[in-house]
């Protein structure tokens, strides 16, 4: 005899035997297309396929009133042996009670192997190997999108979705533009078209032509999808917005996408050197001077109501009216010459002018320039 010990010994070495996989469990899954293999070819296979259906059915249907038979023969049986307990637990000769708990409990074996028979050999139907645990139903509901938005103006429409607009024109492939549009379907506006066709236009002016050409194609899709929606009759861009982009995964469409983009960056580029041409002019003819920050300014002419000073009077009307040597004082903002104008004019007349000047906004009383002069005439 070889102990347990020595025969792990001497099988270390061997290899042991794979499992075949048992395949026999599948056994009982009933599909209708598993009854092709047994229809004669004269049959017509509909027809085979309800006459087993049916046949499944009536076996299933026997099974099932036989195992309910069973069952409620078993309950009974279990009454009665609950019966008998209690009476051998008053009776004095308790050999019959037990001989016929003997007997009952046979019979409930019995029925309970040939109950374990029935649910062994019953034919499992694919929608019937699993229950529902629940079951309910989402709608998905279109975003809503603001009808005042249809309404606004350029500008507030920028400003209300500049940083949107900004992260669309960004994107660089199709795939991103449609979820993108898809989550934000305000942006299919018109104002949309006009945002990207500006910022394309301010690349190629500033020598981005790679960054304008993304964004020609950013601009492209949205103007595609609004001329889609119109020529369809639609009042949503969001009903052809899928149909569009399902239209881009073809060859042929997303070649036809990239030439238009090729040819649309030309008209850019075009108008940008156009722009440029026409600013450069622009500022040959402007009239600009040099600030006292260094910066370069243009002159901008004012309306009388908003050249009015502090105490209403018009500065170009008081400057005119000056004397010539305070008026020339002014205007090159000699201080010195300004002093000397005021002292070789009469006390009243250089007081007179000198409260037209502050109430034209020319002159600061709080410097204290008037008053040094005035005091050094006396």
């Amino acid at each position: 005899r070889i102990s347990r010990s020595k025969l792990d010994v001497l099988t270390a070495g061997e290899e042991k035997p794979t499992m075949a996989l048992n395949y026999s469990k599948w056994d009982n899954i009933v599909c209708s297309s598993d009854d092709d293999d047994d229809c004669h070819p004269n049959i017509d296979k509909k027809l085979w396929r309800r006459l087993m259906k049916e046949k499944r059915e009536k076996k299933a249907s026997e099974d099932l009133a036989r195992k309910t038979l069973l069952e409620s023969e078993n309950e009974k049986d279990k009454k009665e042996l609950s019966e008998i307990q209690a009476q051998k637990e008053k009776a004095e000769d308790k050999t019959k009670l037990e001989e016929k708990e003997k007997n009952i409990l046979a019979a409930i074996k019995k029925r309970d192997r040939e109950i374990l028979a029935i649910n062994r050999r019953k034919k499992w139907k694919p929608e019937e190997m699993c229950h529902v645990v629940e079951d309910r139903t989402v709608v998905n509901t279109p975003k809503k999108i603001d009808e005042n938005i249809k309404n606004l103006e350029y500008e507030d429409f920028v400003k209300r979705f500049e940083s949107k607009l900004e992260a669309y024109s960004k994107l660089t492939t199709e795939s991103l533009s449609q979820g993108f549009l898809i989550k934000n379907p305000e942006l299919l506006h018109e104002h949309t078209s006009g945002f990207l066709l500006l910022r394309s236009l301010d690349l190629e002016m500033n020598g981005k032509s790679d960054a304008m050409k993304k964004v020609v194609k950013q601009y492209l899709i949205v103007q595609y999808v609004l001329d889609l929606t119109k020529s369809m009759g639609k009042t949503d861009p969001r009903e052809v917005l899928l149909p569009f982009f399902k239209k881009l995964e073809s060859g042929e469409k997303m070649a036809g996408l990239r030439e238009e983009v090729e040819s649309f960056s030309k008209k850019i580029k075009e108008r940008a050197k156009v722009k440029l041409k026409e600013q450069e002019e622009e500022r040959k003819n402007r009239k600009t001077f040099v600030g006292e920050d260094g910066k370069e300014y243009e002159y901008v002419e004012l309306s009388k109501e908003e050249r009015m000073g502090p105490g209403g009077l018009d500065p170009i009307e008081v400057l005119e009216s000056l004397p010539e040597k305070l008026r020339e004082a002014f205007a090159s903002k000699d201080m010195p010459a300004l002093q000397k104008a005021i002292r070789e004019m009469p006390v009243e007349e250089a007081k007179k002018h000198m409260d037209r000047c502050t109430a034209a906004g020319l002159w600061n009383p709080s410097n204290g320039s008037e008053g040094g002069g005035s005091s050094e005439k006396e």
